[in-house]
């Protein structure tokens, strides 16, 4: 077999070429044709590290390392084509087949990256004298070993691979079951009246995909994500309520399309593989390597934003109560409140303004227009190409200097064979190694119209449309040398970056009016509908903001867990983490834990928030833009030069700082969701209170909860020192962060059921407790996390803030005896908000309680 990548015989029959591209010819996609693709990926791969391996010379980049990447490739290329069908257009016959095709190179990958002899040759290789790429590519290469096990003992490694072969068929498993639970939950309505409020384009779109199910009536399907967009729009509540119930019950109810047992599988497995990595958690593991560096960074950008998200959303919830006189919201009507209360405050009308996003006009003369007046790429139809689906449209990008870019393949409608959401791809990635033109995707689910009809957008589709098209122009842009490191091959927290910043165009005076023309009269948007579009942009942000911060904190929490736990309550758990971090019930997350694809099956594990943290560059770097005047070439390639097109073949954020002087800082994020900046943290208990004039009327308020503490306190003779503050402390990290204190010395307070009966364990923040480990210390048959119901009942207290006593009635209580190596603790008061200091010994007298270690010994070694 040759050592050429690109010659591999059964690409010949498989990845026909059409013109200069290397694309793959989908009409020969079958589900023998995909295994025989795979094995011969695998197969070259192993052949090149045997070879490597056996190579008598003493190891050189190029003989080693360079040879190495080019073994991958065609894995690469055969995972690229895999995920394009499979997000796309997954024919049933296919299913098995993409299955396999996805274990198979699980295996494979694995095998490679645990091979001790491969990784010893690969180390061996001197880096003093390569150019500043080639040593960070060899560089980024060992460390891919290390963080993939490559350094562990025999049995550990053999640990790793089980648990990657297992963790690969639970993401195969949690996205079959999502996507046929998500399908069969698409509502079926059988009178038209139960759609009043959508437009005849969404009604005649609802009657379509009933037709092609073989039903009668009316179909809305689910989007990903929990609320659905016909919400703001539909009149009956009953409707709502049946969408928003529909949405949320995803993965919960049971059969084949329940995935509670895949988180939980998930969840344990992937802590477990991060033990054997040495770090404490999955999330320590997964953003060790991220722009953030650590959890607690992460953690840290998503907490600041909740109180002041919670303070924006009570505000605009306030304003639709007094507006429509209503005492109280439901869940499922709050959406179309806000959408309501805006459409009348600023007088949009939702119809009429989509009639101003015809797609084909959006698409030419908005997302193509700014690209060219920023970078000065154009774009034509490539006639001739074949893809998955015929809806697919093909996009020939040409430079300023005539030169061809690379192609883009245009898929904008949804089908049942495709999954929900948004999303870029590339299927055929740019590198100096292979000499390949870029081939990138872009995947939108917009409803097809009727024959005849235009496809029109509304301002959350023309939103998404110009997120996705920023990631289309870093994958175009890529100039590495290397594949693995091209494009938008960089950090998760990273690549939302360039897709967030391109969404400045779409509303922006140089590129609007091209675009936002009726598509009737084709008369250009009213300036008045053009200022009430803008200005209404941040009416809403605190309803958007919270969802998201909800996703975030549930997929930090989830990943946050130890090796030896197994979440297997799972709506429990995200109950538990809601309330602890001060959630309203209001507003779900944007993702409850069942259906949330991005954590469990798309390559986002302990990574959703980084849209937050990519956010707060993107808004910084378009003010930037602005200062500079908006669409100028001349600030356009300088940017896409230094920052868009090295990929991960530099560190991004020192590129950054390299090319704007400085690191990017929150305020325009905040500027541009219209949220008030966090408040500096209240002075600390020593010092002189404030003046009471002055305080804030939000100053936190005393609670029960908080009495019923102080008498216990008292009554051991110690004096209450409760602290109250203005938001609520949901991790140990950030309530060690608010007393300026180690993370070790949080008392947590964690109620258990056992035989149904609550266990109070109080243990350091440095750990998590072994449930199995300390089920059999204190002769309990098992150790289970308390729901919220049982907490509540024995507690008296707020689940996020149970302190270690004031409950009314006695519970058996243990405390981790790792809480001894502090002077002085700090443990929850009755309330979230709220926190107070205690001696170790004060902890064992208020809580009567017997001393264990929650953890077995040598486990966190």
């Amino acid at each position: 077999m040759s050592s050429e990548p690109n010659s591999i015989d059964v690409w010949e029959a498989f990845l026909d070429p059409q013109g200069e591209f290397s694309l793959p010819d989908f009409s020969a996609v079958t589900p023998a044709s995909l295994i025989a693709a795979v094995r011969a990926a695998t197969d070259f791969a192993r052949s090149e590290v045997e070879a490597i391996i056996a190579d008598e010379h003493d190891p050189t980049f190029v003989s080693t390392t360079v040879r190495f990447e080019s073994a991958t490739i065609p894995m690469t290329r055969i995972s690229a084509v895999v995920s394009s069908v499979e997000s796309n257009h997954l024919r049933p016959e296919l299913t098995d087949a993409v299955a396999e095709v996805w274990d198979r190179l699980s295996a494979a990958r694995t095998r490679i990256f645990l091979d001790v002899d491969l990784f010893h040759r690969i180390e061996q290789v001197p880096s003093t004298d390569l150019n500043p790429e080639d040593k960070r590519q060899q560089e980024l290469t060992v460390e891919e070993f290390v963080r993939a096990g490559a350094r562990l003992g025999e049995e550990e490694r053999e640990h790793m691979s089980t648990i990657a072969a297992e963790l690969t068929t639970l993401g195969t498993s949690f996205s079959r079951a999502l996507q046929k639970d998500t399908r069969e939950l698409a509502v079926h309505l059988d009178d038209e009246a139960q759609l009043a409020g959508l437009s005849e384009d969404q009604v005649a779109a609802a009657a379509t995909r009933a037709a092609e199910r073989d039903t009668d009536g009316y179909l809305l399907p689910l989007n990903n994500f929990t609320q659905q967009l016909v919400l703001e729009s539909l009149e009956s509540a009953a409707t709502r309520k049946q969408v928003l119930d529909n949405s949320t019950s995803r993965g919960a109810r049971g059969g084949e399309g329940d995935t509670r047992t895949q988180v939980a599988d998930t969840t344990a497995l992937r802590a477990l593989q991060a033990k054997l990595l040495g770090y404490p958690s999955y999330s320590s593991f997964a953003i060790d390597n991220q722009t953030a560096g650590g959890p607690d960074a992460a953690a840290d950008i998503v907490s600041s934003l909740i109180a002041p998200a919670n303070a924006q959303l009570a505000e605009e919830l306030a304003q639709v109560k007094d507006h429509y006189g209503l005492t109280d919201v439901a869940p499922e009507d709050v959406k179309h409140r806000l959408a309501q209360y805006r459409a009348e405050k600023f007088d949009i009308d939702a119809d009429e303004v989509a009639k101003y996003f015809e797609f084909d006009t959006v698409l030419n003369e908005g997302v193509f227009r700014a690209a060219t007046g920023l970078y000065g790429v154009t774009f034509a139809p490539r006639e001739a190409v074949s893809a998955w689906h015929e809806d697919v449209r093909a996009f020939e990008v040409t430079d300023a200097n005539e030169r061809t870019l690379g192609l883009i393949l245009l898929d904008p409608y949804s089908r049942d064979t495709k999954r929900g959401g948004a999303w870029m791809g590339e299927l055929v990635t740019s590198s100096r190694l292979t000499g390949h033109l870029p081939v990138v995707t872009l995947s939108l689910n917009l409803a097809k119209p009727g024959e005849g009809r235009p496809t029109l957008l509304n301002p959350t589709e023309l939103n998404t449309f110009f997120h996705e098209f920023g990631h289309v122009l870093h994958g175009l842009f890529a100039n590495s040398t290397y594949p693995s490191t091209a494009g938008t091959a960089v950090p998760r927290d990273y690549v939302e970056f360039p897709s967030q910043l391109n969404e400045m165009w779409r509303f922006h005076p140089q590129v609007l009016p091209h675009y936002a023309k009726h598509v009737d009269t084709g008369e250009p948007m009213p300036e008045s509908l053009v200022t009430a579009l803008i200005d209404s942009e941040k009416f809403g942000q605190g309803f958007d903001t919270t969802e998201y911060l909800a996703a975030a904190m549930l997929d930090l929490s989830w990943h946050s867990l130890e090796a030896g736990e197994h979440i297997t309550d799972v709506l429990s758990f995200e109950s538990e983490v809601l309330a602890a971090a001060g959630f309203t019930d209001l507003v779900p997350p944007r993702y409850r834990t069942t259906y949330f694809g991005h954590i469990f099956a798309s390559g986002y594990a302990a990574g959703y928030y980084s849209y937050l943290y990519s956010e707060v560059i993107a808004a910084w770097v378009s003010e930037w833009f602005e200062a500079q005047g908006g669409l100028n070439r001349e600030a356009g390639d300088a940017f896409r030069e230094a920052i868009l097109a090295p990929g991960y073949s530099i560190d991004p954020m020192s590129a950054i700082e390299r090319f704007f002087g400085t690191r990017p800082d929150v305020a325009p994020l905040l500027r541009r969701r219209g949220l008030a900046e966090p408040v500096e943290e209240s002075a600390p208990a020593e010092e002189p209170a404030e003046d009471p004039a002055e305080v804030d009327a939000a100053e936190p308020k005393e609670h029960r909860n908080h009495a019923a503490v102080s008498q216990v306190l008292e009554a051991n003779g110690i004096e209450p020192q409760i602290r109250l503050f203005t938001d609520a402390t949901p991790t140990a990290a950030s309530a060690a962060e608010k007393v300026g204190v180690e993370v070790g010395a949080i008392a947590n307070s964690l109620i258990f059921s056992s035989a149904g009966e609550p266990v109070l364990i109080m243990t350091s923040g440095r750990h998590r407790v072994d449930t199995d480990f300390v089920a059999g210390l204190i002769g309990a048959g098992s150790l289970d996390r308390a729901d919220k119901d049982l907490v509540r009942t024995a507690t008296g207290q707020v689940i996020g803030g149970v302190a270690p006593c004031g409950h009314p009635q006695e519970i058996p209580t243990y405390v981790d005896v790792a809480l001894k190596d502090y002077p002085v603790l700090w443990a929850a008061a009755g309330t979230p908000n709220s926190m107070m200091p205690l001696t170790y010994e004060q902890l064992l007298a208020i809580t009567g309680g017997k001393e264990i270690t929650v953890v077995e010994e040598g486990a966190e070694a």
